[in-house]
């Protein structure tokens, strides 16, 4: 899975409590070099910040991912930092989008990324 996250500490935390649950993960901190993996390799699900630097907000990342990765917008969940604003919660709950609000107990991260994942694995399937 992608993880994108802008603050080190916690891309160093979510990314070690996601390989201790088992899952082979790609960390990084810049939507450029995300946007550049996302393009060039094979995802089965991406965990991102909600409100990464630079503008790339939730609606825009679901957007391009389904543009450039048709399928894997369906596998994302977003971190936000503070509840996120009403648009943004109507936009995530109006597509389904998982979000997780920090600090979050380490199980509700592995037990979504989880969930995520088995939807890759229900898809492979049919």
């Amino acid at each position: 899975m992608l993880l994108l996250e802008d603050e080190e500490a916690v891309l160093e935390f979510e990314r070690d409590v996601l390989v201790g649950a088992g899952a082979q993960v790609v960390a990084l901190m810049n939507v450029e070099e995300a946007k550049n993996r996302l393009r060039a390799e094979s995802f089965d699900a991406v965990i991102m910040n909600g409100r990464m630097p630079g503008g790339w907000s939730a609606q825009d990342a679901h957007r391009w991912v389904g543009v450039a990765c048709p399928g894997l917008e369906k596998k994302m969940m977003f971190t936000f930092s503070s509840i996120a604003e009403q648009d943004i919660r109507n936009y995530l709950q109006g597509n389904g989008i998982t979000s997780l609000v920090k600090p979050f107990e380490v199980v509700d991260l592995i037990s979504q990324a989880r969930r995520i994942l088995q939807k890759t694995q229900a898809a492979v399937a049919k």
